[in-house]
């Protein structure tokens, strides 16, 4: 169980970073910023904890995973506020001082009791933050795609791989406080971010930004929702169910900001 536990992660993982970095390659960055917001990585990690640890675990772990939503928004706030200043390496400058952010709001969360309805104005108003300094960003498209080989396909797909596992073993290891932090941990994020800035351009990673604080409403519904659906329907039922509202929530979002561009 263990073993296939952890190639189930390794695997979704890494089809997930690949298909949003897939999308920000062939449709637009912004875009894959919004469906960055999908319940992906909290899906699968819940699931299997859900099954190893109980739902009252995951119950119990949920206040604070919603609080860690706003360590991986703080993550993106600073990693562009370094990446627009940085003149050489700028990629490792950003992503040091990004994981720093997320560390430091991590430890200072993880000292205070938080439930469902306090955490989410929290982790409201940090996004309601990032939106505002991101909605200048540019749209930018990738004119011409890098060739997709092999062994580019299994550097992708490695990457988020082992954050994922890493982070979701820890999880479990130091009990539902941590459990719940480290699921804001940017384990699909980060790789993403990173393969768009040094494949193309810090300008194409930052365009996915704009798109995320909105996208990640996606992530808070699917949590806020677990504790009920997964005690009232149990662990298999209740993801689905989940992961429904927060797909729900995705596209009533898809359509109003499309409506939204078309009159502008």
């Amino acid at each position: 169980m263990m073993i296939f536990a952890l190639v189930l992660k390794a695997v979704f993982a890494g089809a997930v970073v690949l298909g949003l970095s897939l999308t920000a390659e062939r449709l637009s960055p912004r875009i894959a910023g919004i469906i960055s917001g999908d319940p992906l990585g909290a899906l699968i990690s819940y699931y299997l904890l859900g099954l190893e640890k109980g739902v009252d675990f995951v119950a119990a772990s949920v206040p604070h995973a919603i609080v860690g939503i706003a360590g991986v928004l703080m993550f993106v706030v600073t990693y562009h506020a370094v990446s627009i200043r940085a003149k050489k390496r700028g990629a490792l400058k950003s992503t040091s001082a990004g994981l720093l952010a997320f560390m430091v709001i991590a430890f200072i969360v993880r000292e205070i009791e938080f439930t469902i309805l306090t955490a989410l104005p929290v982790t409201a108003g940090v996004a309601l933050l990032a939106g505002i300094l991101f909605r200048r960003a540019e749209d930018l498209r990738v004119v011409k795609p890098v060739k997709l080989t092999f062994w580019l396909l299994v550097l992708r797909a490695g990457m988020s791989a082992i954050l994922v596992v890493s982070v979701v073993t820890f999880a479990k290891i130091l009990g539902p406080v941590w459990a719940g932090v480290l699921m804001g941990f940017p384990m699909i994020w980060l790789p993403t971010i990173l393969i768009i800035e040094l494949t193309y351009s810090r300008e194409h990673a930052h365009a996915m930004f704009r798109g995320f604080p909105v996208g990640i409403g996606s992530v808070v519904t699917y949590l806020a929702s677990v504790p009920w659906s997964f005690s009232t329907l149990g662990v298999h039922v209740g993801t689905i169910v989940s992961l429904g509202l927060a797909l729900v929530y995705l596209a009533s979002v898809t359509v109003i900001l499309t409506q939204l561009k078309h009159r502008a």
